[in-house]
Parts: C-alpha cells; sequence; structure tokens
C-alpha cells in the first residue's frame, strides 16, 4: 500500500543538526529512508519504496544520452540514505541543509506532507510561498485538475 503524507508541521532544527520528524511520519521511515535536494528550496525525503520509484525513473531514461545522463548524475549525487534516531529525528547534512536555507542561524523549519514524499523547508521561504501555493492549487482546481489527468490513450 502506497504511503501517503499530509500535514504541515513546525521544528527547529537542533544544534547537532537533527530535524524531529512527525510521529505521523515515522512508521512509515522506520526500515530508513532517503534526503536529498529537491527542485524547490526544500529537502526531499521519501520512503525505501518510493526512492526505488523515483530511482526507476532515472534508471530507464536512456544511456548515453547527454540530458540523461546529467539528470542522473544530478539525482544520485544529491539524495543521501538516513534513518530515524531514537527520538524520531534525521540529520539534516550541512550542505543539503543549506542548500535549503536551514543552518544554526536560521533553525525554523516547516515539515510538510506532500503525498508520496516530506519535504522540509526553511519556515520562512514556506511561508513566503504561501500565496504561490495557494495560487497553484487555485489554477489547477479552476482547469478541472486536467494538469493531473494522465495523457489519453489514443490509437490512429
Amino acid at each position: 500500500m502506497q504511503t501517503r503524507f499530509s500535514g504541515a508541521y513546525d521544528y527547529t532544527l537542533d544544534d547537532r543538526g537533527r530535524v524531529p520528524i512527525p510521529p505521523a511520519f515515522r512508521d512509515a521511515l522506520k526500515p530508513g529512508g532517503y534526503i536529498g535536494a529537491g527542485a524547490d528550496q526544500c529537502l526531499h525525503v521519501y520512503t525505501l519504496e518510493e526512492f526505488e520509484r523515483q530511482a526507476a525513473i532515472f534508471d530507464n531514461l536512456p544511456e548515453g544520452d547527454p540530458l540523461a545522463e546529467d539528470a542522473r548524475r544530478d539525482f544520485y549525487a544529491n539524495f543521501w540514505p538516513t534513518q530515524l534516531d531514537g527520538q524520531g529525528r534525521i540529520n539534516l547534512r550541512d550542505d543539503l541543509a543549506s542548500r535549503a536555507g536551514i543552518s544554526q542561524e536560521s533553525r525554523d523549519v516547516k515539515v510538510v506532507g506532500v503525498g508520496r514524499r516530506i519535504e522540509i523547508w526553511n519556515a520562512a521561504v514556506y511561508a513566503a510561498r504561501e500565496a504561490e501555493r495557494k495560487r497553484a492549487r487555485a489554477e489547477i482546481a479552476a482547469a478541472g485538475f486536467a494538469a493531473a489527468q494522465p495523457a489519453p490513450q489514443g490509437g490512429a
């Protein structure tokens, strides 16, 4: 059964670079997971199962195609195995935290469930993008969720 994550939670990066994972998300990550740079200014956390699904997308790109090879390299170079500690926290690598604007000087984070993944944001950056998120949701809804529908299978 596919895990779905939802909700947004406020946390603080601790002195050792750890962020709590919401209790509702922890069971899915007990066997481990992967953390890495997302497309936006946030970090993505995947369960082992979802990481395998994401990796398969990159693995199926054509071998030898320069664009595909760079995309595959970027994906694998920016994701790392992660484990929950005894208190349900994960460690943020300094390079990943920096990419998301999270540091000891900017410790407030937002941990967000986004369906098949968890995102970790600098709380101020997440808040600043609220209007964009609301606009995107309204536009998609107004279009009848057409952007989310699979392309029709046709034959001619």
